[in-house]
């Protein structure tokens, strides 16, 4: 369980945000798909995509910041946001 501070997207922002992307760095971004999520008070978050938002603190990610430094920033465990993954024996 991983407990840390989120950048919150819309389908739409995280397209944008990837435009971005290179071979250096790439925002990387996750869809949260466990219907936990929506308990956590920050309203329905199913559907919308997930980035660490330590990436703005990063250098090599400062060219994210104008289009994602002024989304929500959420504190949340990664064991809420994702479904966890089942193996195959």
């Amino acid at each position: 369980m991983t407990v840390q501070a989120w950048i919150v997207m819309t389908t739409a922002e995280k397209n944008a945000a990837t435009l971005l992307d290179d071979e250096e760095a790439m925002l990387g971004a996750r869809e949260v798909d466990n219907g936990l999520a929506n308990n956590l008070g920050y309203g329905t978050l199913v559907g919308q995509w997930v980035a660490p938002a330590r990436l703005l603190n990063d250098i090599e990610y400062a060219r994210w910041v104008p289009t994602l430094g002024t989304l929500p920033i959420h504190v949340m465990d990664s064991d809420t946001l994702f479904a966890p993954v089942i193996e195959d024996e």
